[in-house]
């Protein structure tokens, strides 16, 4: 009987757990390729320069979508991998962008990560004339 109980009780905090994990991770994925997209069509004029407007973009996409991520929560880091200027963020250079959450948890009982990562790479589309 009491067995039973706990199984009844275990389960669905289960469940709600896996669910919210995909989830998060699911609009973790749809933000950091909005992110990505931003930054290939876009570009920039220096490393704080495109990561100010990265986070900007990243304000405004939490803001109009009803996601459930925190963007106190969300970290962002977008790094060149390959330039062809040693400022300008325009066509050819490739990125990285790693976008960070810490792993929702409702219990503690489940084994976790610490952090919950993607990482996307990408090729700035944008001319450095058009800068």
């Amino acid at each position: 009987m009491l067995l039973q109980v706990m199984v009844l009780l275990l389960v669905p905090m289960g469940i709600l757990q896996v669910h919210t994990v995909i989830q998060t991770h699911n609009e973790l994925l749809e933000v950091s390729a909005a992110a990505a997209k931003y930054v290939s069509n876009h570009g920039g004029r220096g490393d704080e320069e495109v990561q100010e407007q990265v986070r900007s973009f990243l304000n405004r996409e939490l803001a109009e979508k009803s996601f459930s991520l925190s963007e106190a929560d969300l970290q962002i880091t977008v790094r060149r991998t390959r330039a062809a200027d040693p400022v300008l963020w325009s066509h050819e250079d490739e990125f990285s962008l790693q976008a960070e959450l810490p792993f929702p948890m409702f219990v503690s009982w489940l084994p976790a990560e610490k952090k919950m990562r993607v990482v996307r790479h990408g090729t700035v589309n944008r001319m450095d004339y058009d800068l």
